[in-house]
């Protein structure tokens, strides 16, 4: 699986120690950035969390932690987490995960399959290239340069309503440019379901 190295067999392990003698975890979290490397959040800064489950989603790991700083329960990547160390404090946000619906995390993904398969051309804003390297892997997709703020990319993708729902929920800095008939299913596609709600009006 595209996200099985050994990092990743570390950070599980490290989490699931930090879980059973009920302490917090410091790592550095990462992003993609346009020329597939991997670059730090918060500037490089320490994030200090307090893990509560473990999750296999969409062909990653996902942790569940509490972040007492704005008092949430947050899901993050195992494979984007380094530097992973065990504290000596104890964990916070018992409560919060009690009252947590970890089914919700799972709800939120979302499938390609159930249409035919197809090499779609998506033109996107380049902040957004982290959101494609996650979900296509950073060898099966290439950036080509725009403009000096957009990118293309061509992947092959089940056509489907799952596939224009994920694409939709991405918002206006993505737009599928080609092929010409994926381009008119999808306006098709959100002329149907505009058209569901034309009677609230």
């Amino acid at each position: 699986m595209k996200s099985m190295n050994e990092s990743v067999f570390y950070n599980v392990d490290e989490v699931y120690n930090a879980i059973n003698d009920n302490k917090k975890i410091r790592f550095k979290y990462y992003k993609w950035d346009i020329n597939k490397k991997l670059v730090p959040r918060r500037n490089g800064d320490w994030f200090i969390l307090s893990p509560w489950a473990l999750t296999w989603m969409d062909e990653n790991y996902y942790m569940v932690a509490f972040d007492e700083w704005d008092g949430k329960i947050k899901s993050y990547r195992i494979d984007k987490m380094m530097r992973i160390s065990i504290t000596d404090e104890a964990r916070a946000g018992k409560k919060e995960f009690k009252e947590y619906d970890m089914a919700k995390l799972s709800k939120s993904t979302f499938s390609m399959y159930g249409g035919p398969k197809k090499r779609v051309t998506i033109q996107l804003d380049n902040s957004m290239c982290g959101v494609f390297l996650d979900r296509f892997g950073k060898d099966d997709i290439s950036f080509r340069p725009v403009d000096d703020i957009h990118s293309e990319i061509s992947v092959e993708v089940n056509v489907s309503p799952q596939f224009f729902a994920w694409i939709f929920g991405l918002g206006t800095k993505v737009k599928i440019v080609g092929p010409e008939d994926v381009v008119k299913e999808l306006k098709d596609y959100g002329k149907a379901f505009l058209e569901n709600y034309k009677e609230l009006n």
